[in-house]
This record gives C-alpha cells, structure tokens and sequence, in this order.
C-alpha cells in the first residue's frame, strides 16, 4: 500500500511539473510560408523509445532570406501529446543541462507538416533535430541534417 501511494504522489507530481514545463513551449503558430524553398540540410528521424516517429525534418530559406526547420507531410509519432516538441540540437541526443546545445522550436503535438521560424540566421552549431516528449522526458525521434 505504501510502494501504491508513493507511486501515486510522484506521479500527480510529474503530471503538474510537466503542464508548468508546457505552458513554456512555443505554440504550433501554424507558420505559413508561401513561395519556393531551398532547401539547405535535411535529414530522416529515426525512431526512438518504441514513439513510431518517422518523417523528414529539413532546415529551408525562403524567398525573403528568413529560415525555417520543417517537418513533411508524413511526419508522426504514435504518442502525440501536449508535451511533444522539437529541438534543435548539437548532438543526437538532447542535454538539456548544457546550455547552448539545444534550441527549442516548438510544439509537434499533431501529425503532419509542420514550420517553425527561426529566428535570425542559422546557426550551423545545430546539426540534429529531435522530437522529445516533454512529459516522459524521452526522446521520440532525432535526424542528423547534412
């Protein structure tokens, strides 16, 4: 009885600690972006923690010179939360205890295409994409962009 209801306190616990943590993440704006894209650096997600995450992320400018990170059409993963968001990152796995080796683009809490603005120029620094579950603090998916 007692192993149940510390399993209960820690599980109420992560269930409020991670709506603050989403209350944080950048809305899905439903960035439009309009006129022909190059494409700079892509790269396939490779699925991770049994998530069913597939698609193609692709770094792209467009005709303006602003730059986006995109996700395709066929992007999803099995577990779309409020928690799922997308990095970018220096490595393939995310370390969010070391600063400056992440960025975080948004949410991915749906299947299907999505654009993220970022913001200024690129930053080379950035070589990998992840799809990270926020509340399991899990990695769902990462692609190396070349």
């Amino acid at each position: 009885m007692k192993k149940l209801s510390m399993i209960l306190v820690l599980a109420t616990f992560c269930l409020f600690s991670c709506q603050d943590k989403a209350d944080k993440v950048p809305a899905d704006d439903s960035v439009e972006v309009t006129g022909p894209l190059e494409v700079l650096k892509s790269g396939t997600l490779s699925n991770q923690s049994g998530a069913g995450t597939r698609g193609t992320v692709q770094l792209v400018k467009d005709q303006a010179g602003k730059f986006y990170i995109s996700l395709s059409d066929n992007f999803t993963t099995k577990f779309s939360t409020g928690t799922v968001t997308v990095y970018l990152s220096t490595a393939s796995s995310l370390r969010l205890n070391e600063g400056g080796s992440f960025q975080l683009l948004g949410l991915a809490n749906r299947p299907g295409a999505h654009f993220y603005e970022l913001q200024g120029n690129k930053d080379d620094k950035f070589t990998h994409a992840i799809i990270w579950c926020g509340a399991a603090a899990i990695p769902f998916g990462n692609a190396l962009l070349e």
